[in-house]
């Protein structure tokens, strides 16, 4: 697990979900951090290519 005092808004990011082969990943940007969860940040993966817009799409809840 990575410390979430280490991550901050608008960090880029890379996950691996358990499903994936050894060399996929997901790319995204950390749009929000939430006091109340402690083991997970959201996360924008997919956004049209717009990553100067990151804020404006739609976020996962994504495991540290």
């Amino acid at each position: 697990m990575i410390d979430r005092a280490i991550v901050h808004v608008g960090d880029k990011v890379h996950y691996q979900p358990e499903h994936y082969a050894e060399n996929e990943w997901e790319n995204g940007i950390i749009k929000e951090i939430r006091d109340n969860k402690s083991d997970g940040v959201w996360v924008v993966y997919n956004c049209a290519g717009q990553w100067r817009r990151y804020a404006d799409y739609t976020s996962a809840l994504t495991n540290l």
